[in-house]
């Protein structure tokens, strides 16, 4: 087995941290062959809080992951979210010289250059740059013009920026575990190459990641990525409230919401469900219609929340528009019913599209993000195999934006 086919995603989630590993064929099938998942400590809302508990977890899933896979981890590809990240669009423009005016790669190259040569604010820098459109001799709409004759190539593109010291740290826990960061990828791209279909990137699609600590927001339209968001919410806001209304520990109440809280109509509202109050010695019982007044208000202020941010990418507002929801919190029941509801449109469940080679646990929307990340490192590492399957996929829009320019951290 050849050590380049090897791919290895990390997934620094605030509710745990997670590890796969995976062989990947030349025509881009993923084979998984170990995985690792523990309770994630010294990371909040995305963010490394505490570096020693961090390194730990991160030391731990690895370690299962190498037991599972009999493998020695060297390398991985890393996810980090946060509302630390911004959203910047920026243009440039490049003018040809010479007698040749077939645009290059290294036309290209160019123009994406200048226009990521923009003043940043203090202490942030460049993660992902993504194409949106390209211009060549006035006529926009060209996705992608390399081969094409002209002498003015201009580019539009958005410009994901994240704090220095968060993205730093985040690595610096990675590597102090003994593994080199093949790249820092900003979760929702890893989350959007999972779980979207072509058509709803091509046609328009929010997607929406409610994790633990955070939501993360990401609206495409024609196979790019026109907005993206990250708001410093998700599950662990609902259980909270659970825990504060019912008086139980966080872990009951984590419990409750996973296994009987909903949002739909309860067919029996007076069912009763047993909890173990804080300080009390015996039992107490709380009824469904009580679970659903504490979550269904909760969850609606945080699909409004983050409906408000996706519509400041226009392509949202757009009718057509579908909305996909993934992470561990699209999970509870009727979620998706109610955000249908509330944003009168096609509201869908996403997890990790079905792949021969993906395992059933990993067929699930909490591994979406850790899915995505192998996905990408096929990518990144530049497999000749990846220019075929591109041009026999149709998926050259979504390609365009993969391709993280800078360190190997992923600047």
């Amino acid at each position: 087995m050849s050590a380049s086919r090897i791919i290895v995603g990390l997934d620094l989630g605030s509710h745990r941290v997670r590890v796969v590993v995976a062989e990947v064929h030349e025509d881009g099938r993923l084979k998984v062959l170990g995985l690792g998942t523990v309770p994630s400590e010294g990371i909040r809302k995305g963010i490394v809080v505490g570096f020693e508990p961090a390194l730990d977890s991160v030391r731990r899933s690895v370690a299962e992951a190498e037991r599972s896979s009999g493998l020695e981890l060297r390398s991985v590809f890393a996810s980090v979210t946060g509302d630390h990240f911004r959203a910047l669009r920026s243009e440039g423009v490049h003018a040809k010289e010479g007698e040749s005016r077939e645009i290059t790669p290294e036309d290209m190259e160019q123009v994406v250059r200048v226009a990521r040569s923009v003043q940043l604010p203090p202490g942030f820098r460049i993660q992902h740059t993504l194409p949106i459109d390209f211009v060549l001799d006035g006529r926009g709409g060209i996705k992608d013009p390399v081969g094409m004759d002209g002498v003015r190539l201009q580019a539009e593109v958005l410009l994901i920026l994240g704090e220095i010291s968060v993205l730093e740290n985040a690595a610096k826990v990675i590597q102090k575990a003994g593994l080199n960061v093949e790249g820092l990828v900003f979760s929702p791209l890893a989350t959007a190459l999972a779980a979207l279909q072509e058509a709803e990137r091509e046609e328009g699609v929010v997607l929406m990641d409610i994790g633990a600590g955070t939501t993360e927001i990401l609206v495409l339209w024609e196979g790019a990525v026109r907005h993206t968001e990250v708001l410093p919410l998700g599950g662990a806001n609902v259980t909270r409230d659970l825990s504060i209304g019912l008086n139980v520990s966080l872990e009951d109440a984590e419990r409750l919401k996973l296994d009987h809280a909903t949002l739909l109509a309860a067919r029996d509202p007076a069912q009763r469900f047993a909890i173990r109050q804080v300080g009390q010695d015996e039992d107490r019982y709380v009824t469904a219609e009580t679970l659903r007044s504490i979550v269904e208000p909760r969850i609606r202020e945080l699909l409004d929340l983050a409906w408000e941010r996706a519509l400041k990418g226009e392509h949202a507002r757009r009718p057509g528009t579908g909305v996909v929801l993934c992470g561990g919190g699209a999970t509870l029941r009727g979620l998706a019913e109610t955000a249908a509801q509330l944003y009168e449109r096609s509201v869908r469940l996403g997890a990790p599209l079905q792949q021969e080679g993906l395992t059933a646990e990993l067929q699930d929307p909490r591994y979406t993000p850790t899915v995505g990340l192998l996905h990408y490192g096929y990518r990144r590492l530049g497999s000749a195999a990846w220019s075929d399957a591109r041009a026999k996929s149709g998926s050259r829009g979504l390609a365009r934006w993969l391709h993280a320019r800078g360190k190997r951290q992923g600047k």
